[in-house]
């Protein structure tokens, strides 16, 4: 197999000293033995009805420059990719959450496939925890999760079985599908134009150089019904309520640094432009949208109000097809020196990377061990040092936070922050 790589994909071939881009994810699990794993992956992913959906997972890339290609590994080895830890001592939250840090600013192996999962067994309380490592060219977060979870038991694969929570809404029929499509060459320019001229964050979480060095924390597993009681009341969405959720613990972070909270907060925000009811398969479909977050000490009902106002207004226009679409011609049509300078540009603007996915409603499993968590962390490119993930299924919610420690030493205060948010919603 050699397959051109698409624009699409080549954006994210565009590593840093400081930001890696590949995403990471940790699985915990009852307790599983390092060949049944590997049995189940080879089964599920590579042998499985639909395994041409994850075919790059056996490429690697070679070529340079513009013609990139993805070319099956005449080595490949699936013990490569999949292999028990060699660190010692992971048994507790606080050496797990270092260990993550570590390997988040660890390169993969440019030789073969740029992908691994590490077992790591005995984890706390008697399970294992699976250390998930792809990089971004392969596949964005919708397809990566769906990965994770075709390997599960189940048929969460067909129908897609994911929630595509940032998604704009299917819409309005074939005529508003082609206005939506008209409008993209006329509203371009404008959109490019008012994404050059706004003014970049300045906070502490967003401005001081990086250092490369990567920490990570997450939240307990969060009740869900919370946030959906919270968007019943207000007349939002569940991903009004978390994102505001998000800008209130920012706020809150940057008070107690002893710093003014800013008046908004801008995030990049990942969009799924996949058309309603596309078969996902390893590829990047998304456009990392700009959204204006409001800050400071406003009340969380009038926070989520103003989120709603802002989602809304991006799943009304042409902005996330209009991005995606110019970052592939950028890429296609510029030296890359050039199209990553103004894509850097572009994303040096907002202070975190922020994205939200929904799983499945009810309990999974993998090989009759149920699943306890699962939580990723979204990589950041450029200048950005903080990102934000969500991911909810089974009824509960977890979010993960990633910073670069020159920007945030203590991301736990972060997640402290943002439970303190969650518990506010039950006041609503």
């Amino acid at each position: 197999m050699r397959e051109r790589i698409a624009s699409s994909d080549a954006i994210w071939l565009q590593d840093s000293a400081t930001n890696l881009m590949v995403i990471n994810a940790i699985i915990i699990t009852d307790r599983l033995d390092l060949e049944t794993l590997r049995t189940a992956f080879q089964r599920r992913i590579f042998e499985g009805p639909e395994a041409g959906r994850f075919e790059r997972l056996r490429c690697r890339i070679t070529g340079k420059g513009l013609r990139r290609y993805w070319t099956r590994d005449p080595d490949f080895d699936i013990a490569r990719h999949i292999f028990a830890t060699r660190a010692k001592h992971l048994h507790s939250l606080e050496a797990i959450q270092a260990y993550v840090g570590k390997q988040a600013s660890q390169k993969l192996d440019w030789d073969h496939p740029q992908w691994e999962i590490q077992l790591i067994d005995p984890f706390e309380e008697d399970t294992t925890a699976l250390l998930v490592r792809i990089h971004h060219s392969i596949g964005d977060g919708e397809a990566l999760v769906c990965l994770l979870f075709t390997l599960m038991d189940g048929n969460w694969d067909k129908g897609n079985g994911i929630s595509h929570a940032t998604g704009p809404p299917p819409g309005d029929g074939w005529l508003g599908q082609v206005l939506r499509a008209a409008a993209i060459p006329l509203s371009a320019p404008g959109i490019l134009l008012r994404r050059l001229t706004w003014f970049p964050d300045r906070n502490h979480m967003h401005g001081p150089a990086l250092s490369g060095n990567k920490r990570v924390a997450w939240t307990t597993p969060l009740d869900l019904e919370v946030v959906k009681q919270a968007r019943h009341r207000i007349g939002a969405t569940v991903n009004d309520v978390l994102m505001a959720s998000v800008s209130g613990a920012f706020s809150h972070y940057l008070a107690h640094r002893g710093g003014t909270a800013p008046s908004r907060f801008l995030i990049s925000m990942p969009v799924n432009v996949r058309h309603p009811g596309e078969s996902l398969r390893c590829e990047n479909h998304f456009a990392p949208v700009p959204l204006e977050l409001p800050a400071g000490s406003c009340a969380l009902s009038q926070r989520i109000l103003a989120v709603k106002t802002k989602m809304d207004q991006v799943k009304r226009s042409a902005v996330p097809m209009v991005i995606y679409e110019l970052q592939r011609a950028l890429l296609a049509f510029l030296p890359r020196a050039m199209s990553q300078g103004l894509i850097d540009f572009l994303a040096n603007k907002c202070t975190a990377v922020v994205t939200n996915i929904t799983g499945p409603c009810r309990d999974i499993s993998l090989e009759g061990r149920r699943v306890r968590s699962i939580l990723f962390w979204v990589p950041q490119r450029a200048k950005i040092g903080v990102g934000i993930s969500i991911l909810s299924f089974a009824g509960k919610v977890q979010l993960g936070v990633i910073t670069d420690e020159a920007l945030v030493p203590d991301p736990a205060a972060l997640i402290k922050a943002f439970e303190e948010q969650f518990e506010a919603l039950r006041l609503l």
